[in-house]
């Protein structure tokens, strides 16, 4: 049995690191054209860079972990989020990222788990709500009840909204099996406050040793 959930898991991670690589080379392409255009002020871009290294540094960090500890993910929830509308929001023109993230304690899976569903989440907002447009809001918050011992990811923003909800696309499918490692659930909604998409991830708090 462990071998096939670990089988299984090794399998989410490949299909999620392969869907992100995809996304990001789009989102690329588009940042490309935009800096080839001139429409992207040059003085912007050593921002960028700085932002794309903290980028690099949190994808890269999934895997440095050790498993029997317990770990923040805040300052990684905050870089991808923060470096993935810093560098790919420019491809929507102006975007404002609003992030609540408390210190929630996670083992080094469930926090692998958790950043690639937030990145996921963001990467889908960048690729599809803001289709049309040059404005929009995107918002993070990651809390915890510990009086539940339960913890929430909630991704929401103003652009087009879940569309149709029985339809689960590829990006969709990844985030519940991410969920599902987490052993939690997911669901989609029109956000109530923003009008667009809101996306809410319910999971588990581990009771494990703290470092």
């Amino acid at each position: 049995m462990l071998q096939t959930e670990d089988a299984n898991r090794r399998g989410v991670w490949a299909e999620e690191a392969m869907h992100r690589a995809a996304n990001l080379r789009q989102l690329a392409s588009s940042l490309e054209h935009l800096l080839d255009s001139g429409r992207i002020d040059s003085s912007n871009r050593a921002r960028s860079i700085r932002r794309a290294k903290a980028l690099v540094n949190a994808y890269q960090s999934l895997d440095a972990v050790e498993a029997v500890h317990a770990y923040t993910c805040g300052r990684e929830l905050t870089d991808i989020a923060g470096g993935l509308v810093e560098i790919f929001g420019q491809t929507v023109g102006s975007l404002v990222l609003s992030l609540d993230i408390q210190p929630v304690l996670l083992t080094a899976e469930a926090r692998r788990a958790l950043l690639l569903a937030g990145s996921e989440l963001v990467i889908n907002s960048l690729r599809h709500a803001f289709i049309g447009r040059q404005t929009g809001v995107i918002q993070m918050a990651l809390y915890q009840n510990l009086l539940s011992q339960e913890g929430s990811l909630i991704v929401a923003d103003d652009g087009v909204g879940p569309g149709d909800l029985k339809k689960a696309g590829l990006g969709r499918g990844i985030v519940c099996e991410l969920a599902c490692v987490l052993n939690g659930d997911v669901s989609w909604q029109r956000s109530p406050l923003l009008g667009g998409t809101e996306v809410i991830l319910n999971f588990p708090l581990p009771i494990t040793d703290v470092r």
